[in-house]
């Protein structure tokens, strides 16, 4: 079975350590403001829908007219692959069987060749060097029996689907378009073919026309002619029945090559006819006699091309109407004996009711998404999404979509989007419809099933399709506003020579910072904020607690994983991640919150100070209620005169430790923070700081007196040895 490797050795998922942090809210409010004002930028107006569900936190992120039915295009491809991965070993190939029939007279045969589909759509150059090459095998085989002249009749069946070709939810025009081509369960070259034309040397004469594959079964009547210039205008004319296409128009002397790819009649006729050129050319001349009497079976040949997970990648990557319609066939055959539309369409439901989807979200009259009669609703299409995820072949599922630049004719999309190994998708567009569908990979391990839809819209579909895109991306990096990060991380974590024990590794980190530019708030609740949408963890800049924090990090953690789950119960009270549980008094919370992580050290000369810290002005700041009262705080400090002493006669011996620095200002406890570390006998602060701009190592002592008249004091904490 194939798998999805998403994540390299950075992209491992992150909250693995540390799956019972809840997250503030039942949605993301300020995601869902994003996504509106990118739609609100643009001159894309219509009815749009959106469904973000997350895996993780089993929930839908944020909704936007997710209940509304909207048609889904192509993105209803995402219901019959589904399906058909449930319903069929991956490894299974349809297979096409040649009967060979008749007597041998010598080298020729007088009798039958009778080919039988059974629903392979890859009879084609997709796997192969040329369109013919598969059907070469059965020329050589008879070859091999002796044959060089065949009697008789080449027959074809197709019976293994039943109903009409046409599906009869389809608009009429549909089947004078390559995506629109009939249905069989015997079917070649995607039952279609390029006609090229060339202008021709002379003017006024007729443009060479050229039949791609050329099996002889398209008769072309050129009725146009070469005239001057370089512009084109071609009609293609081409009867429900008829295998007779009509061209007229001009062709400009000096225009490029036209080329048209257009749909065939009766698609079992054209593999008959590719049949009999692949006899021609391994020399096997086909003397049509439907006189001479069936006669029994000789020998029975199999052709395979391609496993139905192939049908299902190429479903999905680069939407092949044809291949959803015959797996959704297939399905029905397998699932109720009847390979028809009806019964396939009967299957996805059933299929999608043993999901625990709510069935009647679906409104479905083809597979492969070209009729405007279909209906979803975009939760119910993020829920499917949701569901396959854990599906047991999920892998093969989610690897099945497109990525940027790397699959299909859908991979042209999102190359904006700079993190392409994030996100995999399915498209959709008919009339007036633009879809996008899919996957969205966080750092932090979790899975997001989005589905997005856009319907009765004004403007070009190129702009709808580029909202869409946008949309996709918006999403995307909201739910990897870590990466910056992580990388960063990644290339500290991956040193040589970073220690082991963790006292050790504090020291080491809080250098390797140095010169990091500071910046006062840099973080907040990344994807899970309503209050604050910054990055959990931004390593391009610090204020003197979060570089605390980050070393503390760095310390804890083996690899980038291992960071977000380290830093949250630092800086975070009981197990939710929001703005009202983050530590923001230094003293009152996050040394206070975390006794097994941090000690506060007692000194000589040391005093207790009470402060009331302002809990309720600072939560009211950001619309956030709080019960109350403030809180009263009481904590020893060194009086500001006697820490510049110590600072000056330093008598603690060699360490490294965390220092505070006691403020005057009414309801807050400290206004800085950072490592102190003392090499023979002279302290050096190590801290984020405003003054030089950045992490810096500075004398403490000579800090201390920058701060006279504006520092209360200070206290040390100590580092607790501590594994997570």
């Amino acid at each position: 079975m194939k798998t999805l490797a998403v994540f390299s050795l950075l992209l491992t998922p992150c909250f693995a350590a540390e799956a019972e942090w809840q997250v503030d809210g039942n949605v993301s409010p300020l995601l869902l403001r994003e996504l509106r004002d990118s739609a609100a930028h643009t001159r894309v107006r219509g009815r749009m829908g959106v469904a973000i569900y997350s895996l993780r936190h089993q929930r839908f992120e944020a909704e936007w007219n997710d209940t509304d039915w909207f048609a889904p295009a192509s993105c209803l491809k995402l219901v019959v692959t589904a399906a058909a991965l449930d319903a069929f070993p991956v490894n299974e190939y349809p297979a096409t069987t040649l009967e060979v029939s008749g007597a041998l007279q010598g080298r020729t045969l007088a009798g039958s060749l009778r080919a039988i589909g059974g629903g392979d759509p890859n009879i084609s150059d997709r796997f192969f060097p040329d369109p013919l090459a598969p059907l070469l095998p059965w020329a050589d085989s008879l070859k091999r029996l002796g044959v060089d002249i065949l009697r008789g009749r080449v027959d074809v069946s197709d019976t293994f689907f039943t109903g009409p070709r046409r599906p009869e939810a389809w608009s009429r025009h549909h089947f004078d378009t390559w995506y629109g081509a009939e249905i069989s369960a015997l079917s070649y070259n995607d039952n279609a073919f390029t006609l090229t034309l060339t202008p021709a040397e002379e003017m006024g004469k007729p443009p060479r026309a050229t039949v791609i594959p050329e099996v002889g079964y398209v008769r072309v009547v050129n009725r146009t002619r070469t005239v001057p210039g370089t512009k084109s205008k071609v009609k293609v004319f081409q009867r429900d029945d008829s295998t007779v296409i009509t061209l007229t128009g001009r062709v400009g002397s000096n225009a490029p090559e036209s080329d048209f790819l257009l749909p065939v009649r009766n698609p079992p006729l054209y593999f008959r006819a590719a049949l009999i050129e692949a006899m021609k050319q391994r020399g096997i001349a086909f003397l049509e006699d439907s006189t001479v009497a069936d006669s029994p079976l000789i020998k029975s040949y199999r052709l395979t091309t391609a496993p139905l997970i192939a049908l299902v990648e190429e479903t999905n990557q680069r939407s092949q109407n044809l291949h959803a319609e015959m797996l959704s066939r297939h399905l029905g055959k397998r699932v109720h004996g009847d390979g028809s539309a009806e019964a396939g369409i009967r299957a996805e439901k059933e299929f999608l009711a043993r999901l625990g989807l709510d069935t009647t979200e679906f409104d479905l009259h083809d597979a492969c998404g070209l009729s405007h009669l279909n209906r979803v609703k975009p939760r119910a299409l993020a829920l499917l999404l949701a569901r396959m995820a854990r599906h047991r072949f999920g892998g093969d599922y989610i690897a099945s979509l497109a990525q940027p630049g790397l699959d299909g004719a859908t991979g042209n999309r999102l190359h904006a989007f700079a993190d392409e190994e994030l996100i995999r998708y399915k498209t959709g567009s008919i009339a007036r419809v633009q879809g996008l569908c899919g996957y969205i990979f966080g750092l932090d391990g979790d899975t997001l099933a989005m589905a997005s839809l856009i319907n009765d819209f004004h403007g070009s579909p190129e702009s709808a399709a580029r909202l869409a895109d946008t949309l996709f991306s918006v999403v995307a990096r909201w739910a990897n506003k870590e990466r910056p990060a992580l990388a960063s991380a990644f290339k500290l974590l991956a040193r040589p020579d970073s220690p082991s024990p963790y006292l050790d590794r504090l020291r080491y980190f809080a250098h390797a910072l140095e010169g990091v530019p500071y910046f006062l708030g840099p973080t907040g609740e990344g994807r899970y904020g309503s209050v604050d949408p910054r990055p959990i963890l931004d390593f391009s800049r610090f204020d003197c607690v979060t570089y605390i924090e980050s070393v503390i990090a760095l310390s804890l953690a083996r690899r980038p994983a291992d960071l977000i789950p380290a830093i949250l119960p630092v800086r975070y009270r009981g197990d939710t991640v929001s703005f009202a549980t983050r530590n923001h008094f230094f003293v009152g919370d996050w040394l206070g919150n975390n006794p097994k992580r941090f000690r506060i050290l007692r000194m000589p000369g040391d005093t207790l100070v009470h402060k009331t810290l302002f809990k309720t002005k600072l939560l009211a700041s950001r619309g956030l209620p709080f019960s109350g009262p403030d809180p009263v705080l009481e904590f020893p400090y060194l009086p500001y005169e006697k820490a510049l002493h110590l600072a000056g006669a330093w008598n603690l011996g060699d360490c490294f430790l965390g220092v505070a620095f006691v403020t005057r200002i009414e309801g807050l406890d400290v206004t800085h923070t950072g490592f102190v570390e003392t090499k023979s006998g002279r302290p050096t602060l190590w801290h984020a700081g405003q003054i030089k701009g950045a992490v810096s190592a500075q004398d403490f002592r000579e800090y201390l007196e920058s701060r006279r008249g504006k520092c209360e004091g200070v206290l040390f904490f100590e580092f607790l040895p501590f594994s997570p």
